[in-house]
């Protein structure tokens, strides 16, 4: 071929061998991608910033309408307390301040539920002055991860034997108020000679009176009231937005509920009784100062013969 025109028919026919041959390695390489990403979850994507136009390649355990096919849809359905961050780690990246992309964030679908995703992608080509022209990345939906992730916080800070908040969730319970600067009640409870109880009795039967006073005590507190197992046999009750008057009132009703508990074993009806000691959180104190007062207060309770309510 010398002057332009359609190339001889043994050059042709291998040009056409090379499409093909190139043709079928690609659709090899696609299938080689498709079982390695298969069951993993991740979707690739890619971005064209100056367009705003979205591609995804695989859909794994996503529908084509789970997609937003333009930028602007995409952040459309970005959940509102993640969009910031989300849009400064992209944009910073764009802008050639960080080596990629990353982001875990919450998208909303229309019927309200939440979907979290992981996210990450890098710009893989930009124009002669440098602005972004493709970014290619993927994401993976992992909602059921942090589903997962929230149950075991929440275990974390619950005491397996009655349900109630252990010491560590009391004590994030205590720091919140504190930051918020709010006020509230303390009240330290104490189950009166218990080690006697458990070894007359036996430690079953202690559980279950254990569990019983936790009911006994948690079931009347309000949406802003907190009571928790701080160990052993003691109790915290945290009411809030309460002064020495109105919490006293609850932690009267408390202790006298709490006396006409009983626990069959066998033939026989066991009750037991409780110490209390009560404070109030003053301006300016942290936790740790109410704690140790409500501490006194119960010891002062305790002095006095016990199964009795001592304030401070």
């Amino acid at each position: 071929m010398t002057d332009g025109s359609t190339p001889p028919a043994d050059q042709m026919q291998q040009l056409q061998a090379q499409l093909a041959a190139a043709l079928a390695e690609v659709a090899h390489l696609k299938e080689k991608l498709d079982a390695a990403l298969d069951g993993t979850g991740i979707c690739i994507w890619q971005g064209r910033p100056q367009s705003g136009d979205l591609t995804v390649f695989n859909y794994q355990n996503f529908e084509i309408g789970d997609m937003a096919p333009h930028f602007g849809l995409w952040l459309a359905k970005l959940h509102p307390h993640d969009k910031q961050a989300v849009l400064d780690n992209y944009y910073a990246h764009l802008a050639g301040k960080t080596p990629c992309y990353e982001a875990v964030y919450r998208t909303l679908t229309p019927d309200g539920s939440v979907c979290w995703l992981w996210d990450r992608g890098r710009v893989v080509e930009r124009d002669d002055a440098g602005q972004p022209l493709r970014i290619l990345g993927a994401h993976r939906d992992i909602t059921l991860e942090k589903e997962h992730e929230a149950q075991l916080a929440m275990q974390a800070r619950l005491d397996p034997l009655t349900g109630l908040a252990n010491r560590r969730g009391l004590l994030d319970f205590l720091k919140s108020i504190d930051r918020r600067g709010g006020s509230y009640a303390l009240a330290m409870v104490d189950v009166d000679h218990f080690k006697q109880f458990n070894d007359l009795h036996g430690h079953d039967i202690g559980d279950r009176v254990l569990i019983a006073i936790a009911r006994s005590l948690s079931a009347p507190l309000s949406d802003y009231d907190l009571c928790g197992r701080w160990g052993g046999e003691e109790f915290l009750l945290v009411l809030g937005n309460a002064d020495m008057a109105a919490a006293n009132d609850v932690i009267v009703q408390l202790h006298q509920a709490v006396q006409r508990l009983t626990v069959s074993s066998g033939e026989q009806d066991l009750s037991t009784t409780v110490s209390i000691g009560l404070t109030v959180h003053q301006p300016g104190e942290n936790f740790d100062e109410v704690l140790l007062r409500a501490d006194r207060a119960l010891l002062s309770a305790k002095r006095k013969g016990r199964n009795m309510v001592c304030r401070r």
